[in-house]
């Protein structure tokens, strides 16, 4: 019994597992025990109701909102949120996505009929397309619009800024929960007074990776890696986002400024609150709530402060007892019945059974300090403006020392200030952040950053001065803006125009997901018919492969700073490459065409199979397979080969050629060199080749091997003649390390590796070229070999043991 997915191109069989199998479903992603369906080929498994589920559903959809692209059915969306952009609810689940853009659609709103498309295509009309994406000056990501409809119960989520439950429309970054009201994006203040540090005013900005915030002693780019917090640079005082919410509310006799709250539900890490924060009274570890003096830098236990488990208050009748957290209603508002204002439902608070009454600590300690009237002498207030900052991008001083010309501010492209210097020192060669070009002359940089773990920031004096927003001829209908990091999940962008792959600034439409790198965008665009490569006319732009589910997409890696292996074969990325922007997931545009299944030609009697593979050892080289990649397998011989040994290694060279080994010995080229170099550096550092004549090492030359005995010799180790005259040409050859103006050996042909070692006849003039193995085979006399290396002296270590 079998079933045949819509969106599967394979037919699945019928099994049933047990809980020893290890299998786990694609849809569900949870372990499989009974019935379920699977495709052999394409190792894909599926509990027997979730591939129900997904029986009739195509693999790729158009939809009337997102006409540009096809929409792909991705399998397994419940390992994250996302936001549906028709009805803009946050979501679960199986879901149609494009594997181009950002967008994202539920089952429901993908087959929702044509009226009511039409309907939410004029409700969206009306929306003003600005506001769907908003580059937020507290956060680092860009945040989009979204419409609160939790279906998944288990996630409450609130507003950064406000801590209220989300509502209505607000603006998120899903991959740091950071979310905000749409109320709330014009609340936050860029400069702030504060009761924690009244010396000066803290000013809103992005910090380093070591930084830790003064009020809660974590370090900040662990509780808020993305977004920025209120710095004093004058005297290094941070304070978190989150912190910089808090007040000094209690005055106590036990210290002379006032203290602040601080609960164990407020600390993400629990650990860090429970044994590095030390009450400065009893000297105790902290494993519970505490009040602290910020200015101080003193804790003190709730039962040091002291604070009395049983309180009388002038406004209440009956005694108040301290408890930890009271939620008098399920309607989400939570008030001091003393204050009346809003409080925190997580923190201890004074409490009547009998009626009811829920005070702060604070307002109960504070008796002397409460009047009717507000009183400005009680305790230090915070007071926040409503900032509505529509141009963000200035230049700003934060020092008299800078001077005007020197400094530049534009949070839009950098979170820090930027220098400006004609005489820079660097470590290795510095990159521009926008355009990616090398930096040679006068920059802008930050000093922030240079001093920092991460990478120094260097732009071009042009390319900090780019426009905010631009119209260009290749999209006309909207203008694109200005963008430093693109608004989804990635570190990078293809371009439209000419699909490469860019790290740097780019403009970007957001309404049409249109962009162009700043290649593109700043020079003039092609005219019109003009005539594309052939090879760009016979590549797919996009594609499904049998090794992974969702599609590729093609683009051009030329950045140098990026580093990233193939899926495949492990080798760096470098040129023409398929990538899935969803998972990662990439190979080289050579690795794409190769067979699902072959005959490796160093064991051409059985098919080997591509495949997923953690353990075992190449037949070809004697390596350790990759544990993260894919490798060639016989099934039946349980022999098992690298993709590069499989593909790399061809004829081999005959006893009778060789003169000096019994069995055959085949070529490790230029594919299998660079190869050997990433294994060094990533699997193994101590792997090495040796040659078994002259001792000495193989690495980082052509060799050859004997399969059989597992052994290694150089060229001259062989010996391979330098010139030699065979039947095959009427002139001598000539051995060369490589001839890359042609891919082809005259004698058997047959396809060659250019960069590899060939026989090559100098009168000819290169216009016969031919494998080693192909002129050996008909060898008639040699006139010369290369030149034998010296045979490593193994030094004798002295013998300890005798005494003279």
């Amino acid at each position: 019994m079998e079933i045949k997915l819509a969106s599967h191109e394979h037919s699945m069989d019928y099994h049933h597992f047990h809980e020893a199998d290890e299998k786990w479903c694609d849809k569900c992603s949870e372990k499989i025990s009974g019935a379920a369906y699977g495709c052999l080929r394409c190792e894909h498994w599926l509990h027997k109701p979730c591939a129900k589920a997904l029986e009739h559903l195509p693999r790729e959809i158009t939809h009337p909102l997102h006409p540009q692209h096809h929409l792909i059915l991705d399998w397994s969306g419940t390992s994250w949120n996302f936001t549906c952009d028709k009805c803009l609810k946050i979501s679960s689940g199986t879901n149609y996505g494009c594997c181009r853009c950002d967008f994202e659609l539920d089952l429901v709103c993908a087959f929702a009929t044509n009226d009511q498309q039409a309907t939410k295509k004029r409700e969206g009309s009306n929306l003003d397309k600005d506001k769907l994406i908003i580059q937020h000056y507290c956060h680092r990501d860009p945040m989009i619009l979204n419409k609160y409809g939790n279906i998944d119960q288990e996630h409450d989520y609130d507003c950064s800024w406000c801590d209220k439950p989300l509502t209505g429309n607000f603006y998120g970054c899903k991959g740091c929960e950071f979310y905000l009201h749409e109320i709330c994006t014009n609340k936050i203040p860029k400069t702030l007074s504060h009761p924690f540090h009244p010396q000066h005013p803290l000013r809103l900005q992005f910090v380093n990776s070591n930084t830790n915030c003064n009020a809660c002693t974590q370090i900040i780019q662990q509780r808020t890696y993305s977004t920025s917090s209120y710095c004093c640079q004058k005297c290094n005082f941070n304070l978190d986002f989150y912190c910089a919410k808090m007040l000094p509310t209690l005055k106590h006799k036990c210290h002379n400024h006032y203290l602040t709250y601080f609960g164990l539900a407020y600390f993400k890490d629990k650990k860090f609150f429970k044994f590095h924060l030390e009450c400065n009274t009893c000297h105790e570890l902290c494993s519970d709530s505490l009040y602290r003096c910020v200015q101080c830098d003193l804790n003190f236990h709730l039962k040091c402060v002291p604070v009395p488990p049983l309180a009388k208050h002038k406004y209440h009748r009956h005694p108040l007892v301290v408890k930890s957290s009271v939620r008098e209603d399920d309607v989400g508002e939570y008030y001091c019945d003393i204050c009346e204002e809003e409080r925190n439902p997580t923190q201890e608070v004074y409490y009547c059974e009998k009626c009811a009454y829920i005070a702060h600590i604070e307002c109960v300690l504070n008796e002397d300090e409460i009047s009717p009237e507000k009183d400005s002498s009680s305790a230090p207030h915070m007071e926040i403006k409503a900032l509505v900052l529509k141009e963000m991008e200035q230049t700003e001083i934060l020092d008299d020392t800078y001077d005007t010309q020197q400094l530049l501010f534009r949070p839009r492209i950098h979170q820090h200030p930027l220098k400006f210097d004609e005489a820079f020192e660097s470590f290795g060669q510095p990159y521009c952040r926008a355009c990616r070009l090398e930096v040679t002359g006068p920059c802008y940089i930050c000093e922030v950053c240079q001093t920092s773990v991460i990478r120094g920031i260097y732009l071009h004096e042009n390319c900090a001065q780019l426009p905010h927003d631009i119209y260009h001829p290749l999209h006309p209908q909207h203008r694109l803006n200005l963008y430093a990091r693109p608004p989804y999940m990635l570190d990078f962008i293809i371009c439209d125009e000419c699909e490469e792959f860019s790290l740097g600034f780019f403009y970007f439409c957001e309404e049409c997901d249109f962009k162009l790198d700043l290649n593109c965008a700043i020079r003039a665009p092609p005219r019109i018919g003009s005539s594309t490569s052939k090879d760009s006319a016979e590549r797919e732009s996009e594609l499904f492969h049998f090794s992974h589910k969702h599609k590729l997409i093609f683009c051009n890696f030329g950045d140098p700073t990026y580093e990233r292996q193939c899926s495949f074969c492990r080798l760096p990325i470098s040129g023409p490459t398929y990538n899935c922007l969803r998972c990662g997931w990439i190979l080289h545009e050579s690795c794409l065409r190769l067979p699902q299944q072959m005959q490796v030609p160093i064991h051409s009697q059985h098919i080997s199979v591509l495949s997923y593979m953690r353990y075992g050892r190449c037949h070809a080289c004697g390596l350790k397979l990759l544990s993260a990649g894919y490798n060639y397998g016989c099934q039946e011989c349980d022999l098992n080969f690298h993709i590069t040994c499989a593909n790399s290694i061809g004829r081999a060279l005959k006893p009778d050629q060789s003169h000096s080994h019994m069995h055959d010995l085949y070529y490790f080229g230029t594919d299998f060199l660079r190869f050997f170099a990433m294994y060094c550096d990533f699997i193994d550092i101590f792997a090495g080749l040796s040659c078994s004549r002259c001792g000495q090492n193989c690495s980082g030359q052509a060799f050859y091997r004997c399969l059989e005995c597992r052994i290694n010799f150089h060229l001259e180790c062989v010996p391979i003649p330098r010139i030699v005259k065979s039947k095959t040409h009427i002139h001598p050859f000539t051995l060369k390390d490589s001839f890359i103006e042609d891919d082809y050996c005259d004698v058997c042909e047959e396809q060659r590796r250019p960069s590899d070692h060939v026989y090559f006849c100098e009168e000819c003039r290169g216009l016969f070229v031919a494998h080693i193995e192909c002129v050996l085979i008909k060898e008639e006399e040699v006139l010369s070999y290369l030149v034998p290396r010296e045979r490593k002296r193994r030094v004798r270590k002295p013998d300890l043991t005798r005494r003279s």
